[in-house]
């Protein structure tokens, strides 16, 4: 049984977010081994993987992402999430997990400087 899960990241990071952290961004989206990074057809969880880091008109940076990843990555999913926490606009949800197996995703959502999941299914 494979432990993949679809990971949809959908928000904007403040203008004033460091260079270094825009940085570790755009590695994510462009390193081979990137969380971010791969595209084409997914390989279980159907649909495209994509990523996309672009500044907005209003100021700061827009990231877009949808990835099929392991889980064994989700603590470098974590890490990254706590990196851009402080930097994200504005506080709320900022994505989806869902576990390929399942119909209903959980929402990732940022609540006082952290990434919370909200299940939206109970199972």
């Amino acid at each position: 049984m494979a432990d993949l899960y679809a990971l949809d990241l959908a928000f904007d990071l403040l203008d004033s977010a460091p260079a270094d952290v825009l940085a570790e961004v755009r590695r994510q989206l462009t390193s081979p081994d990137g969380l971010l990074s791969t595209r084409g057809p997914a390989w279980r969880v159907g649909g495209m993987l994509v990523g996309e880091f672009a500044p907005t008109d209003r100021g700061g940076w827009a990231l877009t992402a949808r990835q099929e990843i392991h889980a064994e990555q989700l603590s470098e999913v974590e890490d990254l999430l706590l990196l851009l926490a402080p930097h994200i606009r504005p506080p709320g949800p900022v994505g989806r997990l869902r576990f390929y197996e399942h119909e209903s995703p959980d929402l990732l959502v940022l609540r006082e400087g952290r990434v919370v999941q909200l299940a939206l299914d109970p199972r």
